[in-house]
């Protein structure tokens, strides 16, 4: 029996986003910022949330290092900051249909690496 390590825990983001806050009329959301090669800043209203790698929106990357670790497949969710609790329901209905149709997009592309919660 072949073991498959699947590792079942693990965030991505678009590439890109829209302007949300222009898009919704009000702040509080991420924007990204790819300010070099395989990085890019995270900002909260103009501020520095944290810098990401690549691998939190390339599922290429992902895969590159899912081969040398020795991971088969992946589940994929977003990341919990994108989840805006707090923004009026129809707005978070548009954002999750941004996210989701990413990650699907993603699974769809790579389906014997990736799968969706």
């Amino acid at each position: 029996m072949t073991e498959m390590k699947i590792d079942i825990h693990n965030h991505i983001l678009p590439m890109k986003l829209p302007n949300l806050k222009e898009r919704y009329g009000y702040g509080g959301f991420i924007s990204l910022e790819h300010h070099e090669k395989g990085k890019a800043r995270m900002m909260l209203d103009g501020r520095l949330f944290r810098v990401i790698d690549e691998n939190c929106w390339s599922p290429e990357v992902r895969i590159r290092e899912m081969d040398r670790t020795g991971v088969k497949m992946q589940v994929l969710s977003t990341v919990p900051v994108m989840f805006c609790y707090w923004a009026k329901p129809k707005d978070t209905l548009d954002l999750c249909q941004i996210l989701n149709n990413d990650i699907a997009e993603t699974v769809q592309k790579y389906p014997d690496r990736y799968e969706r919660t």
